[in-house]
């Protein structure tokens, strides 16, 4: 078995190395997650200040 599958191997089998790749999954939700509301609301707020600015009267 060459080096790197016995690395790959070793870092499966203990747990710190289980844990940190949970956490990297749980981060990685976390910003999947954050940018799907950040695109929802920075469209909703483009419409209403669209709404707002076509309300306002040229002056």
């Amino acid at each position: 078995m060459s080096k790197l599958m016995q690395g790959i191997e070793r870092f499966w089998r203990e747990e710190e190395g289980t844990e940190v790749v949970e956490w990297a999954l749980v981060g990685g939700l976390v910003v999947a997650i954050g940018a799907a509301v950040f695109v929802t609301i920075g469209t909703d707020a483009k419409t209403q200040l669209d709404k707002i600015a076509a309300a306002i009267p040229d002056t």
